[in-house]
């Protein structure tokens, strides 16, 4: 078969000349299928070896996939290693010569589908492989917190059980044998590992404090740190950052600010230092080390779009190269060698699915790999701008409109498409559902309502208490803000989402039929009292950790059935389109049957409800053809209840 990158020489950039050559736009007018958007990516999770020799990346086939190895810069057929109709989920390189993957399969907890995570080390040499920690309970892989540069051992932080606190395990990955490093100790969720291996700190967590243990070198013992605030610090810590030979670092906390921002840490004392890196506006992300060094690289960020805030000298300039050459994307460094003259970069963006380089500094040439996406090759995608309203409490809302091509902006047919989580957020990446949307005519609005994650605590905090209430004003304030701006028509919007975006939607339409003409849901939460027994994590934002029941609830006396489209159900006056995975571990697809029940059950004559299941699908949809056939089904039934052709209505 062909293999799945381009040979090597095939398309290179030198740094500093001319961008690459803009792709022959097709016409505006074409209909572009609903299968190109429902292409899944042909390669991905791409990471470079440290020693910038060889490239692994997960292949998808129909409902298998697979690893491949290539060398970097070489024009050779990968090697293939099969994993059967497990899922892989990640990748990672143990040294150069071997390869841990994640892989996942589905198992029945008390008829619930749970996701079971495992790691598999594979041997590139002898090419065998085997599973890490496989006398384990967990239902997950656990957190690797280190891996021996040869490749000899790895350091893995594990929850025993779902509600016990992680241990660290000490793992031979040639005969994998098993050490406890460390016992899981009481409020003890996150461990640190330094440059050698040797795990320094532990981050207790008491309500909406923390508290580190930490230790100086290995054979010390594990003591408290003594911080500015006897009983621990405010807020929480995100990362963790070691100077090598030294008892300072960096952390990622927001003790001292509203958002998360990197400060100089020492960890004798617990006395947080000096301001690294702030945003105004948004939270820092994660620290990026120096894989050679281990000073610190770069901070990463996000705001309206992607960046690392670089503090090497060296990476800024290569940055603004990378830029320059690429112009109009966000142009990602991924991965690097440990000479820091290999460098594996992601450019993408929203109206672009994006394209895997390999950059050799030395030679300075940029190199494209894959462009994963292949169906969306030459295919025209909308413009996503980032945008800001204000909603009716004077609240400053985030979020991304895309336009159709082709039409002019006014008056057009609208889709509010609120994010699920809903402590997430939406980012200027490619989103086929946007796209989609936008091909046939349609405005798509993606606010980040209040309660959205990576603008600071405040901002989450307002989200509290709040579904289908001020969260849910926040989507009405945006369709009014495109209306009075002339953008959308008033009377030609419709609502649609998944996971939380799916309730957001049901809801939508049952609270304010006035406003939606229809209503989309995949995956979504109809039952709020039933998904607060089941699943915390659908109400928790993970960086912030206080009181998960008031993220949802709010007040102790709320009535959550009167929030709760099943319990509503007979408010419902729009029609609806449901669709669910039969596998979902998030959101049990008994929420969607529970739903197009109780819509069945109204009596006299009621708007169309169409409702569709994927037995092999989980939270959302990852088969190109499920996908292509809810596109098809989404498309169908706008074109029946909001059509874009004004003349249709």
């Amino acid at each position: 078969m062909r293999a799945p990158f381009l040979a090597a020489g095939a398309a290179l950039l030198v740094l500093g000349t001319a961008p690459l050559a803009a792709q022959q736009a097709a016409p505006a007018t074409a209909l572009i299928p609903a299968s190109t958007f429902a292409d899944r990516p042909s390669l991905s999770a791409l990471s470079l070896s440290p020693d910038g020799g060889r490239i692994a990346a997960i292949e998808r086939s129909g409902d298998t996939a697979r690893l491949l190895v290539f060398r970097a810069g070489e024009q050779r057929d990968p090697h293939y290693y099969e994993v059967g109709k497990r899922a892989i989920t990640d990748v990672d390189w143990a040294g150069p010569d071997h390869i841990l993957i994640t892989v996942t399969v589905y198992a029945s907890f008390f008829g619930l589908q749970l996701p079971v995570s495992r790691l598999i080390a594979i041997d590139l040499n002898t090419h065998a492989f085997h599973e890490i920690d496989s006398d384990s309970s967990s239902l997950g892989a656990g957190d690797v917190l280190y891996v021996d540069p040869k490749g000899q051992w790895m350091l893995l932080a594990v929850q025993q059980s779902m509600t016990k606190t992680p241990l660290v395990k000490r793992i031979d990955l040639a005969t994998g044998a098993v050490t406890v490093v460390e016992k899981a100790r009481p409020d003890i969720w996150s461990w640190f590992a330094d440059g050698n291996g040797v795990v320094r700190a532990g981050i207790a967590y008491d309500d909406n404090r923390w508290t580190m243990w930490y230790r100086s070198q290995a054979d010390a013992p594990l003591t408290k740190v003594r911080s500015t605030l006897a009983k621990g610090l405010d807020g929480s810590i995100d990362s963790v950052h070691f100077f090598p030979g030294e008892e300072t670092g960096v952390i990622v906390t927001n003790a001292k600010s509203d958002r998360f921002a990197a400060y100089r840490f020492d960890f004798r004392t617990g006395e947080i230092g000096d301001e690294i890196y702030a945003n105004p506006q948004v939270d820092v992300d994660r620290i990026i080390g120096n894989p050679v060094t281990r000073a610190l690289s770069g901070i990463a960020y996000e705001d309206e779009r992607h960046h690392v805030a670089w503090i090497e000298p060296a990476m800024q300039a290569l940055q603004a190269k990378l830029d320059r050459a690429l112009p109009g994307l966000d142009n990602l460094v991924i991965d690097r060698s440990l000479d820091g003259n290999r460098l594996l970069i992601w450019s993408a963006g929203a109206s672009d699915s994006g394209t895997y380089y390999l950059f050799d500094i030395a030679a300075r040439r940029l190199e494209r790999l894959v462009r994963p996406y292949e169906k969306l090759g030459g295919v025209p995608l909308a413009t996503v701008q980032p945008v800001r309203y204000a909603a009716r409490d004077g609240v400053s809302i985030p979020g991304y409109l895309t336009l159709p091509r082709g039409r002019d902006p006014h008056a057009l047919p609208l889709i509010v498409m609120p994010h699920g989580g809903p402590f997430a957020r939406d980012s200027w990446d490619y989103d086929p559902f946007v796209q989609f949307l936008a091909s046939r005519g349609y405005a798509v609005l993606q606010p980040n309502f209040r309660g959205s994650t990576g603008y600071g605590k405040q901002f989450v905090e307002l989200g509290y208490g709040q579904w289908g209430r001020k969260m849910q004003d926040d989507l009405d304030d945006g369709m009014d803000w495109l209306v009075q701006t002339g953008v959308a028509d008033p009377k030609r919007v419709c609502i649609m989402g998944a996971s939380y975006g799916g309730y957001a939607a049901l809801w939508g339409a049952i609270r304010n039929p006035e406003r939606y003409r229809c209503a989309v849901s995949l995956a979504g939460v109809t039952d709020l009292p039933g998904m607060l027994k089941t699943d915390k994590r659908t109400f928790s934002a993970p960086r912030y950790f206080k009181q998960w029941e008031s993220k949802v609830q709010g007040e102790k006396d709320t009535d959550l059935k009167a929030l709760s489209p099943l319990a509503q159900a007979v408010r419902m006056t729009r029609p609806v389109l449901i669709g669910h995975g039969e596998k979902d571990s998030n959101v049990p697809a008994k929420q969607a049957h529970d739903m197009v029940a109780a819509l069945a059950a109204r009596k006299g004559s009621q708007p169309e409800v169409v409702s569709v299941f994927y037995k092999d699908e989980g939270h959302g949809l990852t088969d190109a053809k499920d996908l292509t056939d809810f596109f098809e089904r989404l498309d169908a039934f706008l074109v029946r209840h909001n059509p874009a052709d004004a003349a249709k209505q």
